[in-house]
C-alpha cells in the first residue's frame, strides 16, 4: 500500500508548483551555457504564450541545436571566384585537381556563365556558419509554433502536387517518420522562408543569426579562402567507382572505397559525407543553398573589398554548390519564388557577430 501512494507528491496545496515544474521547457546544452538557454525559453514562454507544450520543447531545442551547430570562421583575405587550374591538369578529371600558382585556365565552363571567372580579393570580418543544412524537422517546429503551413507538397506517385501537406492528416504523420528516419535538408519554395527561418533563431535567442553572404559561404567552403575546388574532406570530389591518371604511375587509377567522399546525386542525409577541413558538412553535395545576396552575373567586377553584401537589388538570389557548378566558387541566380517546395533547395544559417558565441 505505501508504493501505491509514491506518485501522490502533488498534495493540493503544491498542485500547481508541480503542474508548473512539469511542463517546464527543459533543455541542456555542453556548449551552449545556461545564461543562453534561459534567454532561449524565456523568449519562446513569452512570444508564444499559447503554443503547446511540446512546440516550446521542440521549438527550444531547435534554437539551442542550432547554436551548438555553429562554426567559428575566423576572419581574412582570399581571393573569391574562379581562381583557375592548371590548363592541362595532369590528373585528368576535374574531380581531382590541384592548385598552382601558374593556372591559367577556368576551372569550369558555368564560371563565365555565372560572373565566378572575375576574380578579385575580399577581407570578411569574422563569423560563425553552421556546420549544416537547417533540417526539415527543424524548420518544420518552427513552422508549427508560428502556425505556418507544412514545408512540403503533396505527391502523386512521382509527380509532386501544388497541394500543401495538412498536419491532421496520415500523410504528414508517415512524412515526418521519414523525416526523422531519414534527417534531410529543409526544403525551400522561396527565398525569404530561408530568410525567416534564420532570423526566427536570431529573434529566440538574442543572437545576430541571418542567412551568410555569398562572400562568406565561400570563404567557409574553401576552409577560410584555401584553394580547395570542392568543399570536401581533402578538396576533391571522389566518387564510388571512379578513377582518375595517376602522373607518377603513369595510368588510371580507381578511387578507393576508404576515400569515397562526396555521391553522383544529392546527399542521402545531412552530414552524410566528411566535413572540410574547418569542421563543415554539405558544402558539396548537390544541395543547393540560398545566401543573403542579390544576384548579378558582373557583380563582382564593382565589389567592395571589405565584407561585401552584393548588389542592392535584383530579381534573382545567389544560390550556392549548384547543379551547374559544385566547386565551392561556383554561382548562379535563382528566382526567389516558385510554385513548389524544391528538395534540392535548402540553406544553412550563420551568426553575424566576431566572436564565438558557444562557451
Amino acid at each position: 500500500m505505501k508504493n501505491r501512494w509514491l506518485g501522490m507528491a502533488c498534495v493540493l496545496p503544491l498542485l500547481v508548483a508541480c503542474n508548473s515544474e512539469s511542463s517546464a521547457i527543459k533543455v541542456s546544452s555542453e556548449t551552449v551555457s545556461q545564461k543562453q538557454i534561459d534567454t532561449i525559453v524565456s523568449n519562446i514562454n513569452k512570444l508564444y504564450p499559447e503554443a503547446t507544450q511540446e512546440q516550446k520543447q521542440k521549438a527550444a531545442e531547435v534554437v539551442v541545436r542550432a547554436i551548438e551547430n555553429m562554426v567559428f570562421v575566423e576572419g581574412g583575405s582570399f581571393d573569391m571566384g574562379d581562381f583557375k587550374m592548371d590548363c592541362d591538369f595532369p590528373t585528368k578529371s576535374e574531380n581531382r585537381l590541384d592548385w598552382s600558382p601558374d593556372a591559367q585556365c577556368l576551372s569550369h565552363f558555368a564560371s563565365s556563365m555565372f560572373g565566378a571567372q572575375y576574380l578579385h580579393k575580399v577581407t570578411l570580418d569574422s563569423y560563425s556558419i553552421s556546420k549544416y543544412e537547417a533540417s526539415f524537422i527543424d524548420m518544420e517546429w518552427m513552422r508549427q509554433i508560428n502556425q505556418l503551413p507544412v514545408g512540403a507538397n503533396k505527391w502523386e506517385g512521382y509527380a509532386q502536387l501544388k497541394d500543401i501537406v495538412q498536419r491532421d492528416t496520415e500523410e504528414y504523420s508517415e512524412l515526418m517518420k521519414w523525416h526523422y528516419k531519414n534527417h534531410k535538408p529543409a526544403q525551400t519554395k522561396t527565398w525569404q522562408e530561408s530568410k525567416d527561418y534564420c532570423q526566427w533563431l536570431g529573434e529566440v535567442s538574442g543572437l545576430p543569426f541571418d542567412l551568410p553572404t555569398e562572400a562568406q559561404w565561400e570563404y567557409a567552403a574553401r576552409s577560410r579562402g584555401q584553394h580547395y575546388y570542392y568543399a570536401t574532406n581533402d578538396g576533391y570530389r571522389s566518387l564510388s567507382e571512379g578513377q582518375y591518371f595517376s602522373p607518377t604511375a603513369e595510368r588510371y587509377i580507381d578511387v578507393k572505397a576508404s576515400e569515397v567522399n562526396t555521391g553522383r546525386s544529392s546527399e542521402e542525409y545531412i552530414g552524410r559525407w566528411p566535413s572540410n577541413p574547418l569542421g563543415i558538412y554539405g558544402m558539396s553535395n548537390g544541395i543547393y543553398e540560398w545566401v543573403n545576396d542579390w544576384y548579378e552575373k558582373d557583380y563582382y567586377l564593382s565589389s567592395v573589398e571589405a565584407n561585401p553584401l552584393g548588389p542592392k537589388t535584383g530579381t534573382q538570389k545567389v544560390i550556392r554548390d549548384s547543379v551547374s557548378n559544385k566547386m565551392t566558387f561556383g554561382r548562379s541566380g535563382q528566382d526567389i519564388e516558385s510554385d513548389t517546395y524544391n528538395p534540392s533547395l535548402s540553406f544553412r544559417c550563420s551568426i553575424q557577430q566576431p566572436k564565438p558565441i558557444t562557451k
